[in-house]
């Protein structure tokens, strides 16, 4: 039961012009090809693609860093903090910088601007 909802899935990418973005997936929501971008970002390469599946607790991710993690019933609940903004996944939302957003699959949210953190270490 405490794993029967699996993980979320996520992929950490650039694209060519190093703005970094986050791709969310969880099949038992239903959820595919969510993006969270960041355009006034850049990271230190172009083109990347790391996936990372949160099925277990984890504290590494592609940039930013896990703030808090609960997967004690998958998917869980998985916090951020990206560029200084704070992520964080819930089964019913997802919530950025203390604003609710709903699951669409397919949708790109676009964060701008500085955020509540400091921003993360650069660990990619």
């Amino acid at each position: 039961r405490r794993v029967s909802a699996g993980p979320w899935n996520i992929t950490f990418a650039t694209d060519t012009n190093a703005r970094p973005s986050v791709i969310i997936t969880q099949e038992k929501l239903k959820l595919s090809n969510f993006r969270i971008v960041f355009p006034e970002q850049r990271w230190s390469e172009t083109n990347v693609m790391r996936a990372i599946s949160y099925d277990t607790a984890r504290t590494n991710c592609g940039f930013g860093d896990v703030v808090f993690q609960d997967p004690t019933f998958l998917p869980g609940t998985l916090t951020f903090n990206f560029f200084g903004h704070e992520v964080e996944l819930l089964p019913r939302t997802l919530i950025i910088d203390k604003r609710e957003y709903p699951w669409v699959a397919n949708d790109t949210i676009y964060v701008r601007g500085e955020g509540k953190f400091r921003p993360a270490s650069k660990k990619y």
